[in-house]
C-alpha cells in the first residue's frame, strides 16, 4: 500500500485516478460540459417550479379573499337597494297600485318609488341604470341620494326641473367619462285634480290604457341622466279618468328574449296591456306572465320592474277624495 502511494505521489497529484491524470479529449470535455448544463438546468427548473407553485397558492388565497370581500360588498349593496325601495306601496287616493320587481343578479340598477309630496300630491318614479349588477346598484344609490336632496325644493312642482338638477350633478361629476347613464320617468300625481304631470330622461314610455286605446307617453323626453350637462326635460300633463290604467316598466320587460333571440318588444306589450283587468295586480301579473311565457323558460337577461297604477271607478274615487279632504282640512 505504501509503495503504491509513493508511486502515485511521484510526478502525480495525490488522489487523482489514472484517467484524471491523462489529457481529456474534446468530446469528453463537451460531454462533461453538457452534463453540468443539464444538471444546472434541472436545478433551475426545480426552483422555478417551486416559485410558480408558491405564486399559484398566493393567488388562490388572494382570490379567496377577493371573493369574500366581493360577497360582503354585494350583501351591503343588496341591503342598501332594499332600503331605498318601498317596503310596501302607499295608499294613494284614487289609485290602485301594484308592482313587480326582480333583479337579474341579486342586486341591480332598477328602481321604483311612490311617495307623498305635500298633502295631495304623490311622486311616481321608475328608473333604470345602464347595465346591472354591483356597479349599477352603486350608481342607483347615488341617484336616489341626489333625488332625495332636490325633491323638497322642486319636485313638488316640477319633475322636469328635478331631473335637470340631478342630471347636472351626474353629468359634470359622478358619471363623467364613465359611459354610464340612467333612464328615468318622473310623474307627479295630483289626487285632487286627478292629473299626472310628467317628464322623462330617455326612459321607455309608460302606457296609458283607456278602454282599448293604448297611448305611449313619449311626447316629452330628454337625454338619459349623466350624458349632457345642460340637458332640458320638458313636462306634460295628462288628465286621468276613472278606469284608466298607467303601466310603467323598465326595458327588462320589453327586451325579454326567447330561444330564437327575439325580443318581447313594444308591440307585444301594447297588445298585452289592452287585455281586460279588474285590478292593478291583475294587469301586472298579465304583463309579467306574458313576458315570462315569451321567454319560454329562458332566464331573464336583465332586471325587471313593472309598476301599474289603475284609476279607481267614480264611486271609489269620490270616497277617496272625501277622505283626502278630511285629512287636509
Amino acid at each position: 500500500m505504501a509503495t503504491q502511494v509513493l508511486k502515485n505521489v511521484r510526478g502525480h497529484v495525490v488522489g487523482q485516478t489514472p484517467t484524471q491524470n491523462r489529457s481529456v479529449s474534446k468530446s469528453e470535455r463537451a460531454m462533461l460540459t453538457r452534463d453540468r448544463v443539464v444538471h444546472g438546468e434541472a436545478q433551475s427548473d426545480g426552483h422555478m417550479l417551486t416559485r410558480l407553485t408558491d405564486r399559484v397558492l398566493e393567488l388562490h388565497e388572494e382570490l379567496r379573499k377577493a371573493r369574500n370581500q366581493l360577497a360582503s360588498y354585494s350583501e351591503t349593496l343588496v341591503a342598501i337597494q332594499r332600503s331605498i325601495l318601498p317596503q310596501q306601496l302607499p295608499a294613494v287616493p284614487g289609485l290602485d297600485l301594484a308592482v313587480h320587481f326582480a333583479d337579474a343578479e341579486g342586486v341591480g340598477g332598477d328602481f321604483y318609488d311612490v311617495h307623498p309630496i305635500g298633502p295631495d300630491r304623490w311622486a311616481i318614479l321608475i328608473a333604470d341604470v345602464a347595465g346591472h349588477g354591483l356597479a349599477a346598484a352603486a350608481i342607483l344609490a347615488l341617484v336616489h341620494a341626489l333625488g332625495s336632496a332636490v325633491q323638497d325644493h322642486v319636485a313638488a312642482s316640477s319633475p322636469g326641473t328635478a331631473l335637470a338638477l340631478v342630471n347636472q350633478q351626474l353629468a359634470t361629476r359622478y358619471l363623467a367619462n364613465t359611459g354610464r347613464f340612467v333612464t328615468v320617468f318622473a310623474g307627479l300625481y295630483s289626487a285632487r285634480a286627478q292629473t299626472l304631470t310628467y317628464a322623462a330622461a330617455g326612459h321607455p314610455p309608460p302606457r296609458l290604457v283607456r278602454g282599448n286605446e293604448v297611448r305611449r307617453l313619449s311626447d316629452v323626453s330628454g337625454l338619459p341622466l349623466g350624458i349632457g350637462k345642460a340637458s332640458v326635460y320638458p313636462e306634460q300633463t295628462v288628465q286621468l279618468l276613472p278606469g284608466d290604467r298607467l303601466v310603467l316598466f323598465t326595458d327588462g320587460i320589453t327586451e325579454s328574449r326567447n330561444a330564437a333571440h327575439e325580443d318581447f318588444g313594444d308591440e307585444r306589450l301594447d297588445v298585452v296591456v289592452r287585455a281586460p283587468a279588474s285590478t292593478a295586480a291583475a294587469l301586472r301579473d298579465h304583463v309579467v306572465g306574458s313576458a315570462r311565457m315569451f321567454r319560454g323558460g329562458q332566464p331573464a337577461g336583465d332586471d325587471e320592474t313593472c309598476l301599474v297604477a289603475a284609476v279607481n271607478p267614480v264611486q271609489q274615487s269620490t270616497e277617496a277624495w272625501q277622505e283626502l279632504n278630511e285629512l287636509v282640512g
